[in-house]
Protein backbone atom coordinates (compact mmCIF):
# COMPACT_ATOMS: atom_id res chain seq x y z
CA UNK A 1 0.00 0.00 0.00
CA UNK A 2 1.43 3.38 -0.92
CA UNK A 3 0.63 7.05 -0.76
CA UNK A 4 2.39 9.44 -3.10
CA UNK A 5 2.69 13.13 -2.28
CA UNK A 6 4.25 16.01 -4.15
CA UNK A 7 7.71 17.18 -3.12
CA UNK A 8 9.95 20.11 -3.83
CA UNK A 9 12.11 19.67 -6.93
CA UNK A 10 15.63 20.62 -5.88
CA UNK A 11 18.31 21.61 -8.42
CA UNK A 12 20.87 19.09 -7.10
CA UNK A 13 20.29 15.47 -8.15
CA UNK A 14 22.06 14.19 -5.05
CA UNK A 15 19.92 14.02 -1.92
CA UNK A 16 20.05 14.28 1.82
CA UNK A 17 18.97 10.89 3.13
CA UNK A 18 17.75 11.08 6.73
CA UNK A 19 17.91 7.85 8.73
CA UNK A 20 15.19 8.42 11.30
CA UNK A 21 12.05 6.83 12.70
CA UNK A 22 10.25 10.17 13.01
CA UNK A 23 6.77 10.20 11.48
CA UNK A 24 3.65 12.34 11.47
CA UNK A 25 -0.10 11.85 11.15
CA UNK A 26 0.15 10.64 7.53
CA UNK A 27 1.89 7.42 8.54
CA UNK A 28 -0.13 7.16 11.74
CA UNK A 29 -3.34 7.07 9.68
CA UNK A 30 -1.86 4.80 7.03
CA UNK A 31 -0.69 2.18 9.53
CA UNK A 32 -4.24 1.33 10.57
CA UNK A 33 -3.41 0.32 14.15
CA UNK A 34 -2.39 2.05 17.37
CA UNK A 35 1.25 3.10 17.47
CA UNK A 36 3.03 5.55 19.74
CA UNK A 37 3.11 9.06 18.29
CA UNK A 38 6.44 10.39 17.12
CA UNK A 39 5.63 13.80 15.66
CA UNK A 40 9.11 15.30 15.85
CA UNK A 41 8.10 18.95 16.20
CA UNK A 42 11.63 20.25 15.59
CA UNK A 43 12.42 18.08 12.58
CA UNK A 44 10.13 19.66 9.94
CA UNK A 45 11.85 23.03 10.33
CA UNK A 46 15.31 21.47 10.51
CA UNK A 47 14.68 19.50 7.33
CA UNK A 48 13.58 22.65 5.47
CA UNK A 49 16.69 24.45 6.67
CA UNK A 50 18.88 21.62 5.39
CA UNK A 51 17.15 21.62 1.99
CA UNK A 52 17.58 25.37 1.66
CA UNK A 53 21.18 25.34 2.86
CA UNK A 54 22.24 22.48 0.58
CA UNK A 55 20.00 22.85 -2.49
CA UNK A 56 19.14 19.15 -2.18
CA UNK A 57 15.91 17.26 -1.68
CA UNK A 58 15.66 15.54 1.69
CA UNK A 59 13.95 12.17 2.02
CA UNK A 60 13.39 10.13 5.18
CA UNK A 61 14.10 6.40 5.49
CA UNK A 62 12.41 4.70 8.42
CA UNK A 63 11.71 1.35 10.05
CA UNK A 64 8.10 0.68 11.12
CA UNK A 65 7.43 1.17 14.84
CA UNK A 66 5.89 -1.65 16.84
CA UNK A 67 2.18 -1.82 17.50
CA UNK A 68 1.02 -0.72 20.95
CA UNK A 69 -1.83 -3.20 21.47
CA UNK A 70 -1.35 -6.05 18.97
CA UNK A 71 0.70 -8.92 20.37
CA UNK A 72 0.62 -11.36 17.48
CA UNK A 73 3.04 -11.23 14.56
CA UNK A 74 2.23 -9.26 11.42
CA UNK A 75 4.09 -8.72 8.17
CA UNK A 76 4.52 -4.98 7.52
CA UNK A 77 5.23 -4.30 3.82
CA UNK A 78 7.31 -1.47 2.39
CA UNK A 79 5.34 1.78 2.43
CA UNK A 80 5.85 5.19 0.84
CA UNK A 81 4.22 8.13 2.61
CA UNK A 82 5.33 11.64 3.63
CA UNK A 83 6.68 13.49 6.62
CA UNK A 84 5.65 17.14 6.52
CA UNK A 85 5.94 17.26 2.72
CA UNK A 86 9.14 15.20 2.50
CA UNK A 87 9.04 11.82 0.84
CA UNK A 88 9.32 9.05 3.43
CA UNK A 89 9.93 5.35 2.85
CA UNK A 90 9.32 2.68 5.50
CA UNK A 91 11.06 -0.65 5.09
CA UNK A 92 9.30 -3.96 5.51
CA UNK A 93 9.58 -5.97 8.73
CA UNK A 94 8.07 -8.97 10.43
CA UNK A 95 6.55 -7.33 13.52
CA UNK A 96 6.70 -10.24 15.93
CA UNK A 97 7.72 -10.17 19.62
CA UNK A 98 11.42 -10.83 20.40
CA UNK A 99 12.37 -10.98 16.70
CA UNK A 100 11.11 -7.56 15.56
CA UNK A 101 14.23 -5.62 16.59
CA UNK A 102 16.97 -7.91 15.16
CA UNK A 103 14.94 -8.42 11.97
CA UNK A 104 14.61 -4.64 11.61
CA UNK A 105 18.43 -4.29 11.55
CA UNK A 106 18.59 -6.53 8.49
CA UNK A 107 15.58 -5.16 6.61
CA UNK A 108 16.44 -1.54 7.37
CA UNK A 109 20.10 -1.83 6.30
CA UNK A 110 19.01 -3.35 2.99
CA UNK A 111 16.36 -0.62 2.64
CA UNK A 112 18.91 2.16 3.13
CA UNK A 113 21.41 0.65 0.72
CA UNK A 114 18.74 0.52 -1.99
CA UNK A 115 17.91 4.24 -1.65
CA UNK A 116 21.34 5.80 -1.11
CA UNK A 117 23.53 6.76 -4.07
CA UNK A 118 27.14 7.91 -4.18
CA UNK A 119 27.30 11.67 -3.66
CA UNK A 120 24.39 11.74 -1.21
CA UNK A 121 24.56 13.16 2.29
CA UNK A 122 23.39 10.66 4.91
CA UNK A 123 21.94 12.23 8.05
CA UNK A 124 22.03 9.87 11.04
CA UNK A 125 19.44 10.50 13.76
CA UNK A 126 21.48 10.00 16.95
CA UNK A 127 23.87 7.13 17.59
CA UNK A 128 21.16 4.49 17.26
CA UNK A 129 22.29 0.93 16.52
CA UNK A 130 19.87 0.41 13.63
CA UNK A 131 21.10 3.54 11.83
CA UNK A 132 24.78 2.83 12.37
CA UNK A 133 24.43 -0.73 11.07
CA UNK A 134 22.87 0.69 7.92
CA UNK A 135 25.51 3.43 7.68
CA UNK A 136 28.38 0.95 7.94
CA UNK A 137 26.86 -1.13 5.13
CA UNK A 138 26.37 1.94 2.94
CA UNK A 139 29.96 2.99 3.60
CA UNK A 140 31.17 -0.24 2.01
CA UNK A 141 29.38 0.33 -1.29
CA UNK A 142 28.73 4.09 -1.66
CA UNK A 143 30.81 7.27 -1.42
CA UNK A 144 28.68 9.47 0.81
CA UNK A 145 29.06 12.14 3.50
CA UNK A 146 27.73 11.27 6.96
CA UNK A 147 26.32 13.96 9.25
CA UNK A 148 25.02 13.29 12.75
CA UNK A 149 21.82 14.89 14.05
CA UNK A 150 22.67 14.53 17.74
CA UNK A 151 19.31 15.24 19.36
CA UNK A 152 20.09 13.59 22.67
CA UNK A 153 22.65 11.42 24.41
CA UNK A 154 20.31 9.34 26.56
CA UNK A 155 22.33 6.25 25.75
CA UNK A 156 25.22 7.76 27.71
CA UNK A 157 23.29 7.33 30.96
CA UNK A 158 21.28 4.20 30.05
CA UNK A 159 22.67 1.15 31.85
CA UNK A 160 20.31 -1.32 30.17
CA UNK A 161 20.78 -3.33 27.00
CA UNK A 162 19.63 -0.42 24.83
CA UNK A 163 22.40 1.71 26.32
CA UNK A 164 24.93 -1.03 25.52
CA UNK A 165 23.78 -1.13 21.90
CA UNK A 166 23.85 2.66 21.59
CA UNK A 167 27.37 2.90 23.03
CA UNK A 168 28.46 0.22 20.58
CA UNK A 169 26.79 2.24 17.82
CA UNK A 170 28.68 5.35 18.93
CA UNK A 171 31.98 3.47 18.79
CA UNK A 172 31.22 2.12 15.31
CA UNK A 173 29.61 5.29 13.96
CA UNK A 174 31.95 8.00 15.22
CA UNK A 175 34.67 7.40 12.58
CA UNK A 176 32.08 8.00 9.82
CA UNK A 177 30.88 11.41 11.02
CA UNK A 178 32.07 14.46 9.06
CA UNK A 179 29.92 17.07 10.84
CA UNK A 180 27.16 17.23 13.43
CA UNK A 181 24.16 19.21 14.60
CA UNK A 182 23.90 19.24 18.40
CA UNK A 183 20.92 19.86 20.66
CA UNK A 184 23.22 20.23 23.69
CA UNK A 185 26.75 21.71 23.63
CA UNK A 186 28.25 18.88 25.72
CA UNK A 187 27.40 16.35 23.00
CA UNK A 188 30.24 17.76 20.91
CA UNK A 189 32.64 15.83 23.14
CA UNK A 190 31.35 12.60 21.60
CA UNK A 191 32.52 13.48 18.09
CA UNK A 192 35.78 13.34 16.12
CA UNK A 193 37.80 16.49 16.98
CA UNK A 194 37.94 17.51 13.31
CA UNK A 195 34.15 17.44 12.80
CA UNK A 196 32.56 20.93 12.59
CA UNK A 197 29.40 21.32 14.67
CA UNK A 198 26.42 23.63 15.01
CA UNK A 199 24.28 23.80 18.14
CA UNK A 200 20.61 23.69 17.11
CA UNK A 201 18.42 23.18 20.19
CA UNK A 202 15.27 24.36 18.41
CA UNK A 203 13.73 27.16 16.36
CA UNK A 204 11.91 30.40 17.03
CA UNK A 205 10.64 33.05 14.58
CA UNK A 206 13.17 35.62 13.34
CA UNK A 207 10.80 38.45 14.27
CA UNK A 208 9.70 37.19 17.64
CA UNK A 209 6.69 39.15 18.83
CA UNK A 210 7.55 38.60 22.48
CA UNK A 211 5.12 38.13 25.34
CA UNK A 212 1.95 39.87 24.24
CA UNK A 213 -0.91 38.34 26.25
CA UNK A 214 -1.66 39.99 29.57
CA UNK A 215 -3.48 37.98 32.26
CA UNK A 216 -7.13 38.89 32.80
CA UNK A 217 -9.16 38.87 36.01
CA UNK A 218 -8.93 35.06 36.15
CA UNK A 219 -5.18 35.35 36.72
CA UNK A 220 -2.08 33.84 35.13
CA UNK A 221 -2.49 30.68 33.06
CA UNK A 222 0.54 28.43 33.46
CA UNK A 223 1.31 25.57 31.08
CA UNK A 224 3.44 22.47 31.56
CA UNK A 225 3.90 20.33 28.46
CA UNK A 226 6.02 17.23 28.01
CA UNK A 227 7.01 14.02 29.75
CA UNK A 228 5.38 13.47 33.12
CA UNK A 229 8.20 12.11 35.26
CA UNK A 230 10.57 13.04 38.07
CA UNK A 231 13.38 13.84 35.63
CA UNK A 232 11.31 16.72 34.24
CA UNK A 233 10.40 17.81 37.78
CA UNK A 234 6.67 17.15 37.51
CA UNK A 235 6.55 15.96 41.12
CA UNK A 236 8.30 19.17 42.14
CA UNK A 237 5.68 21.17 40.22
CA UNK A 238 2.78 19.44 41.97
CA UNK A 239 4.37 20.17 45.35
CA UNK A 240 4.91 23.81 44.35
CA UNK A 241 1.19 24.23 43.66
CA UNK A 242 0.52 23.62 47.35
CA UNK A 243 2.45 26.83 48.08
CA UNK A 244 0.58 29.11 45.68
CA UNK A 245 -2.18 31.49 46.76
CA UNK A 246 -5.75 30.30 46.55
CA UNK A 247 -6.67 32.56 43.64
CA UNK A 248 -5.03 34.19 40.62
CA UNK A 249 -3.72 31.21 38.67
CA UNK A 250 -4.63 28.22 36.51
CA UNK A 251 -2.45 25.34 35.33
CA UNK A 252 -2.82 23.24 32.15
CA UNK A 253 -0.78 20.04 31.89
CA UNK A 254 -0.29 18.00 28.72
CA UNK A 255 1.75 14.88 28.05
CA UNK A 256 2.20 11.44 29.57
CA UNK A 257 4.81 9.43 31.43
CA UNK A 258 5.54 7.56 34.64
CA UNK A 259 3.59 10.11 36.72
CA UNK A 260 0.49 10.17 34.51
CA UNK A 261 -1.76 8.54 37.12
CA UNK A 262 -0.53 10.87 39.86
CA UNK A 263 -1.11 13.95 37.72
CA UNK A 264 -4.58 12.74 36.72
CA UNK A 265 -5.59 12.16 40.36
CA UNK A 266 -4.12 15.50 41.38
CA UNK A 267 -6.10 17.38 38.73
CA UNK A 268 -9.33 15.69 39.83
CA UNK A 269 -8.90 16.67 43.47
CA UNK A 270 -11.82 18.92 44.42
CA UNK A 271 -9.64 21.25 46.47
CA UNK A 272 -8.25 22.76 43.28
CA UNK A 273 -11.72 23.81 42.14
CA UNK A 274 -10.86 23.34 38.48
CA UNK A 275 -7.62 25.35 38.62
CA UNK A 276 -5.55 22.35 37.48
CA UNK A 277 -6.54 20.63 34.23
CA UNK A 278 -4.82 17.58 32.77
CA UNK A 279 -5.34 17.24 29.01
CA UNK A 280 -3.37 13.99 28.46
CA UNK A 281 -1.55 13.91 25.09
CA UNK A 282 -3.20 16.19 22.55
CA UNK A 283 -3.23 16.20 18.73
CA UNK A 284 -1.47 19.23 17.20
CA UNK A 285 -4.49 21.50 16.71
CA UNK A 286 -5.89 20.91 20.20
CA UNK A 287 -2.46 21.45 21.72
CA UNK A 288 -2.11 24.70 19.81
CA UNK A 289 -5.33 25.97 21.38
CA UNK A 290 -4.06 25.21 24.89
CA UNK A 291 -0.77 27.00 24.20
CA UNK A 292 -2.53 30.05 22.78
CA UNK A 293 -4.60 30.39 25.96
CA UNK A 294 -1.52 30.31 28.24
CA UNK A 295 0.65 33.14 29.56
CA UNK A 296 3.58 31.27 31.12
CA UNK A 297 5.33 28.06 30.06
CA UNK A 298 7.01 25.94 32.75
CA UNK A 299 10.18 23.89 32.41
CA UNK A 300 10.94 22.12 35.69
CA UNK A 301 13.60 19.68 34.51
CA UNK A 302 16.00 18.66 37.27
CA UNK A 303 19.60 19.82 36.91
CA UNK A 304 20.64 16.99 39.19
CA UNK A 305 19.37 14.33 36.80
CA UNK A 306 22.08 12.97 34.47
CA UNK A 307 19.84 13.40 31.43
CA UNK A 308 20.17 17.18 31.79
CA UNK A 309 23.81 16.90 30.78
CA UNK A 310 22.98 15.32 27.42
CA UNK A 311 19.60 16.76 26.34
CA UNK A 312 18.01 20.17 25.86
CA UNK A 313 14.34 20.66 26.89
CA UNK A 314 12.87 21.54 23.50
CA UNK A 315 9.65 22.78 25.10
CA UNK A 316 11.53 26.03 25.85
CA UNK A 317 11.50 27.06 22.18
CA UNK A 318 7.90 25.91 21.76
CA UNK A 319 6.91 28.26 24.59
CA UNK A 320 8.98 31.18 23.30
CA UNK A 321 7.69 30.78 19.75
CA UNK A 322 4.14 30.92 21.06
CA UNK A 323 4.80 34.22 22.86
CA UNK A 324 4.82 32.79 26.39
CA UNK A 325 6.90 34.01 29.26
CA UNK A 326 9.07 31.08 30.33
CA UNK A 327 9.92 30.03 33.88
CA UNK A 328 12.73 27.49 33.76
CA UNK A 329 15.34 25.65 35.73
CA UNK A 330 18.90 25.87 34.43
CA UNK A 331 18.94 22.18 33.48
CA UNK A 332 19.97 21.13 29.99
CA UNK A 333 22.13 24.21 29.32
CA UNK A 334 19.02 26.40 29.05
CA UNK A 335 20.68 29.50 30.50
CA UNK A 336 23.81 28.95 28.39
CA UNK A 337 21.77 28.80 25.17
CA UNK A 338 18.88 31.15 25.95
CA UNK A 339 20.46 33.76 28.20
CA UNK A 340 17.95 36.35 29.43
CA UNK A 341 15.09 35.01 27.33
CA UNK A 342 13.80 33.01 30.32
CA UNK A 343 12.91 33.69 33.95
CA UNK A 344 14.98 31.25 36.06
CA UNK A 345 14.36 29.95 39.57
CA UNK A 346 17.41 29.49 41.76
CA UNK A 347 17.06 26.17 43.58
CA UNK A 348 15.69 22.77 42.70
CA UNK A 349 12.93 22.90 45.30
CA UNK A 350 9.15 23.38 45.32
CA UNK A 351 9.69 26.56 47.34
CA UNK A 352 11.98 28.10 44.73
CA UNK A 353 9.68 27.18 41.83
CA UNK A 354 6.62 28.45 43.69
CA UNK A 355 8.49 31.67 44.46
CA UNK A 356 9.15 32.27 40.75
CA UNK A 357 5.52 31.56 39.89
CA UNK A 358 4.28 33.92 42.62
CA UNK A 359 6.66 36.67 41.44
CA UNK A 360 5.22 36.46 37.93
CA UNK A 361 1.68 36.45 39.31
CA UNK A 362 2.38 39.50 41.46
CA UNK A 363 3.70 41.65 38.59
CA UNK A 364 3.50 40.06 35.18
CA UNK A 365 4.59 43.22 33.36
CA UNK A 366 7.72 43.63 35.50
CA UNK A 367 8.72 40.00 34.91
CA UNK A 368 8.22 40.42 31.18
CA UNK A 369 10.38 43.57 31.06
CA UNK A 370 13.34 41.69 32.54
CA UNK A 371 13.53 39.39 29.53
CA UNK A 372 15.54 39.88 26.34
CA UNK A 373 14.56 37.72 23.36
CA UNK A 374 16.92 39.29 20.83
CA UNK A 375 19.81 36.86 21.22
CA UNK A 376 17.73 33.72 20.72
CA UNK A 377 15.78 35.13 17.76
CA UNK A 378 19.01 36.29 16.09
CA UNK A 379 20.65 32.86 16.42
CA UNK A 380 17.90 30.26 16.40
CA UNK A 381 15.51 31.55 13.76
CA UNK A 382 15.05 29.44 10.64
CA UNK A 383 16.93 32.04 8.59
CA UNK A 384 19.90 32.26 10.95
CA UNK A 385 20.08 28.48 11.36
CA UNK A 386 20.00 27.96 7.59
CA UNK A 387 22.97 30.33 7.21
CA UNK A 388 24.88 28.47 9.94
CA UNK A 389 24.14 25.11 8.33
CA UNK A 390 25.27 26.35 4.95
CA UNK A 391 28.62 27.40 6.41
CA UNK A 392 29.00 23.98 8.02
CA UNK A 393 28.19 22.21 4.75
CA UNK A 394 30.69 24.41 2.92
CA UNK A 395 33.37 23.44 5.46
CA UNK A 396 32.98 19.75 4.63
CA UNK A 397 32.61 20.32 0.88
CA UNK A 398 28.93 19.43 0.46
CA UNK A 399 28.12 22.85 -1.03
CA UNK A 400 30.38 25.44 -2.66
Amino acid sequence: MSLNFGFINMPNANKIICLSNVFDQHYHDLRGEKIDRCLGAKRPVLFRCLETASGRELIVLSSPPKAVERRGGKWLPTVETEFNGHRQFFCCNWDVPKLRIPLSWFFYARHVLRHVRSGDVVLIDNYEFIYVVAARLVNLFRRVTFILDYEDGKHLIDRGWQGVLSRLAEWAGRPLIRAAMLAHPALGKRLPPSAPTEVIPGFIPQKLAGITREPDSAGVRFLYSGALDTTRGVDLLLEALELLPEHGWHLDITGHGALTDRVSRFAQDLRWNGKVKYHHSLPPEAYKEVVQAAHVGLNCQRSSDPISGVTFPSKIFTYLSAGLLVISSRAGAVEELCGNACFYYAEETPQSLAGAMKAVMADFSAARQKLDLTAVSDRYSMEATTARLRRMLQTIGVVK
